[in-house]
């Protein structure tokens, strides 16, 4: 998304809290030792990324925002990071053992959710899980807010709406909670 581009520096000064790292972690010890876990969405690396590279999981960062992208080399060296859209993942079938979607997916129209989920069912292994964060209520049109000033969209569907969605691509959904700041997180798993 351009609009990360635009908001690069602020992000990394203003967005460095763990939101996410808890549950990121969570992830990361549902799955065996040395997964090879995608980031889509990844950003900075910064806690997402991070967490799992320190849980011990091989980890592919993918984000469409150059700037982002730059700053997660420096955030997460050795770690591999792919500029692309988690809509059209760039990766080979059944190639990944796990993945995380991390406030990225509620920036798309809802066509292009569905595609994303489509995009990790193609790229994710039998029986492997995929964590991602959106809203919980039906929000087709889009709503604005900002982020150091440049205006962000935001689209949902509803959990069931999401549930129906995940089924209809090959997913099943095992858990959805929302965390004390109020993202709902989706734990769903390829069937």
């Amino acid at each position: 998304m351009r609009e990360y581009d635009l908001i690069v520096d602020w992000y990394a000064s203003e967005r460095d809290d763990q939101t996410g790292a808890a549950q990121a972690k969570a992830f990361a010890s549902s799955v065996p030792p040395g997964s090879r876990i995608l980031d889509g969405g990844c950003g900075n690396g910064i806690p997402i990324t991070r967490a799992l590279v320190e849980a011990g999981h091989h980890v592919i960062g993918l984000d469409s925002s150059s700037g982002m992208l730059e700053r997660f080399r420096e955030n997460c060296p050795g770690t591999p990071a792919v500029q692309g859209s988690i809509q059209s993942c760039p990766f080979a079938g059944s190639c990944f053992d796990g993945a995380v979607i991390w406030g990225a997916i509620f920036h798309l129209p809802p066509e292009e959710q569905i595609r994303t989920i489509g995009s990790m069912g193609r790229v994710l292994k039998a029986h492997a899980p995929f964590l991602f964060t959106s809203g919980d209520e039906d929000g087709f049109s889009a709503t604005e807010s900002t982020m150091n000033g440049v205006a962000f969209r935001y689209y949902s569907f509803s959990v069931e709406n999401y549930r129906r969605i995940l089924e209809e691509q090959g997913f099943s959904l095992n858990d959805v909670h929302t965390d004390e700041w109020k993202n709902t997180y989706y734990l769903a798993r390829k069937r």
